[in-house]
């Protein structure tokens, strides 16, 4: 296995060949120019689709991509575990693997780690639009102020700061000995974002960089493997995280952070609510569950009506009409 190179670049990607291949051809060429201090590794899980017999095409063209195909699907914390376990750069970054780098993101990255060496981990702003099958509209920043180019931050001002908007994959960057350090902290509970609690227990000490700058492009996803679980990582993962960063000593406050910051919208909470009917047999002994960290009684009752009775078809229409 190759050692010593300065980033990882390592992408999950399940049954998702035509995004998966647009996104390559983006980064590839930054890797290319950058073999010397980058390596891509590309982490099937049990895809069935083409994607790979695409990346065995690949790896004949761009001998210096590592692939690994994993003939155990798993979920998607399990998914990405598993692939930073790939890595062997002194930084990490997981990428979506239907995420668009800007040309030159490599570069910045790179340049940031050469700056700041004594940094754990990178965040970075972004754009994001929708997805409307392969292309990305209403595309726009996502934190629209600027602050300094670079702004630092102690572990818990970060986490404070930034909140869930740390579990978008693409816009962090740690130090591989952050996840060594962070391993104990996996717990199944934290459903979707067991790899952030991970990085953010590994990362206990450590300084934090945000880069306002946008160098990337997120896509909200139309659809997904796991779209049908959602609910479980908006109301169960990320608050028992949340939870679990508080009783670590990591912060102080991030529960109420979560429940005032993205937990206080009703139109999130039943857009996110919308997606139990995708699988109303799993979601139906939930209910209890699901409103464990909900304090209304309009959203309990919401939580059954809309898990028993609202209709499939209303929301896969109304995703329609939101992305197409």
């Amino acid at each position: 296995m190759e050692q010593g190179k300065i980033l990882s670049i390592v992408i999950p990607t399940l049954n998702r060949y035509e995004y998966l291949k647009r996104t390559l051809d983006c980064i590839i060429p930054q890797v290319q120019r950058n073999i010397d201090k980058v390596e891509l590794v590309i982490c099937c899980n049990s895809s069935k689709d083409e994607t790979d017999e695409y990346v065995k095409s690949l790896l004949i063209q761009y001998p210096f991509i590592r692939y690994k195909y994993f003939d155990e699907y798993v979920e998607v914390g399990q998914s990405l575990i598993r692939s930073v376990n790939e890595a062997t750069g002194e930084y990490v970054v997981l990428w979506g693997d239907d995420d668009i780098p800007f040309p030159f993101f490599v570069d910045y990255v790179l340049s940031i780690i050469e700056r700041k060496s004594d940094i754990g981990i990178i965040h970075l702003n972004r754009l994001e639009g929708k997805d409307t099958i392969y292309g990305i509209k209403d595309l726009k920043v996502f934190n629209g102020k600027y602050e300094n180019e670079l702004v630092e931050y102690c572990l818990s001002d970060f986490i404070q700061r930034f909140a869930v908007n740390l579990g978008f994959i693409s816009s962090l960057v740690f130090k591989r000995d952050i996840w060594l350090m962070g391993k104990d902290a996996y717990s199944p509970t934290h459903y979707g974002y067991e790899h952030l609690a991970i990085i953010m227990k590994g990362a206990k000490g450590q300084k934090c960089i945000y880069a306002n700058f946008p160098f990337e492009i997120q896509r909200n996803p139309y659809n997904r493997d796991f779209s049908t679980k959602w609910p479980l990582y908006n109301f169960l993962g990320i608050p028992n995280m949340m939870s679990d960063f508080d009783s670590w000593g990591l912060t102080s406050g991030a529960f109420e952070t979560w429940q005032k910051r993205v937990n206080s919208s009703l139109i999130n909470f039943l857009w996110n609510m919308f997606y139990t009917v995708l699988d109303r047999n799993t979601y139906k002994p939930l209910c209890k569950s699901l409103n464990k960290y909900q304090t209304s009684i309009l959203r309990k009752c919401c939580t059954y009506v809309i898990v028993y009775t609202f209709p499939k078809w209303l929301f896969v229409f109304l995703k329609n009409k939101i992305y197409k």
